[in-house]
Formats: structure tokens, sequence, C-alpha cells
């Protein structure tokens, strides 16, 4: 019978994973279809839930930077793209309309909608919690780990990118100086970023297939991810309620 795995620090990190992403998948659509203002409803609620599972520093930490900045260049662009009257403001080569205030609002919401909804998921799903529910809802370990794999490619670049750079820096090649030479130093760096990431591929096929990846038949895992009753209900009241509030935002 499956249990929660153990030591799940929070209630919110205990949850299934799967209802997790469904709900806040949810929540998205239902913001896209409504008032741009809906958008606020969900980052107050994804502040509530990320900090029940005590990661609301680093989710405060990556909406200021990326979410605030891509925000903020959508919405000048958007404001400054339109320029159906009425004129609400002029000035040189700059012209903000009414139409134009609309849809950078509008845009910009979404956009924002969008990103909370995929930073709440990073900070309360576990993705090798989520991998695995999957696989016990049938879908192929080679399908989990191309989710996997996909997800943590970003993070590995980075993490080798850095080690290529500071053996760039010991052999006396200038990383941290203006724009031009860090451009110079793109290409030395880049090269053995792009070997040592092939090199990693292979070597990570060759362990997979070690492991046992591609033999067929019944699988014992030491993690057993719970799908409770309660789990199953919201999951199917979330998608109740989404196509109740779709047919109600549709009807004529």
């Amino acid at each position: 019978m499956a249990t929660s795995e153990p030591g799940d620090p929070t209630v919110i990190g205990r949850i299934n994973p799967l209802t997790k992403v469904v709900v806040v998948l949810c929540a998205v659509v239902v913001c896209l279809v409504s008032s741009p203002w809906c958008v606020v409803g969900l980052f107050a609620i994804g502040l509530v839930v990320v900090a029940l599972n005590r990661k609301l520093v680093g989710f405060l930490k990556l909406f200021a930077v990326g979410m605030g900045s891509m925000g903020l260049i959508i919405f000048v662009l958007n404001l400054i793209a339109v320029t159906t009257p009425p004129v609400l403001w002029h000035w040189w080569i700059i012209t903000i309309t009414r139409p134009g205030l609309n849809e950078a609002v509008h845009f910009t919401a979404r956009f924002v909608a969008i990103g909370t909804g995929v930073m709440i998921i990073m900070h309360t799903v576990t993705l090798r919690r989520f991998c695995r529910d999957l696989e016990q809802r049938g879908v192929s370990p080679r399908a989990t780990y191309v989710i996997q794999s996909t997800a943590l490619i970003l993070p590995q670049l980075v993490g080798r990118g850095s080690v290529i750079l500071d053996a760039q820096r010991a052999r006396g090649i200038e990383t941290d100086s203006n724009i031009l030479v860090r451009a110079k130093a793109l290409l030395p760096s880049a090269a053995p970023l792009i070997l040592s990431t092939l090199t990693g591929m292979a070597e990570r096929a060759v362990s997979l297939e070690a492991r046992g990846m591609t033999i067929v038949g019944p699988r014992t895992s030491l993690t057993q991810v719970a799908d409770t009753v309660a789990d199953k209900v919201v999951r199917w009241l979330a998608l109740a309620l989404l196509v109740a509030f779709v047919i109600w935002k549709v009807w004529p």
C-alpha cells in the first residue's frame, strides 16, 4: 500500500504532487480568462502556500528578479506599441493611449499569472516525487526520466559553466571585465561546456543502461507517493469547478 514518503517536512509537501499541479494549473486558467486583478489573488494565495512549504524567501527572490523585470519589459513594450486613440500622454516619439494601456495590463497580467503558477509549482512540488507518482500511474520510466533531465539541464549547465569559468580564470583569461572582454572569453568557455555536456550525456546513458532502465517488467521502488481519497476529490473538484467557470464565462 502506498504511503507518504518519509521526511516530508510540511503539510504542503505531503500533498500528492499531481494534486498540486492540477490545482495550480486550474487556477492559472481561471486567471487567464478573468479580470487582470485575479492575478493579485493568485499571487496572494501562492505566497501563503509557499510560506507553508517554508520556501517563501526563494519564491520572493525569483519573483523579484525574474517576473518583475520581464513583466516590466512586457508592460512597456505593449504600452508604446499600440497607438490607437484616445491618447493619454505624448512626448517626443512616445505615445501612450488608452487601448495601449489596456493591452499592456492584460498581457502583463497573463504573463504574471502563468509565471506565478510555474513558480508555485517549482516551490511546492518535488520533481523526484512527481515523476515517481507518474510512474505509479503507469507512465514509462523513460518518459519520467526525460522530464527530470529536461528540468535539470539548466542547473547542470550553470554549474558546469561556473567550473569552466573558474578554470579559465586560473589560466589567466580575463572573464570579469567589460562586455567586450566577456564576449571574447565566451568562445573558449563555450567549447568545453558543449563537450562536457555531450560527454555527461553519454556517461549518463551508460549508467542508466547498467541500472536496468531498458529492462521490461515490474519494478520495485523504495519511494511510494501516497494518493489519498482527499487528493482524488480535490483534483476532480478543481477540474469540475474549472469547467463550470469556463462554461459560465462563455455562456451567451
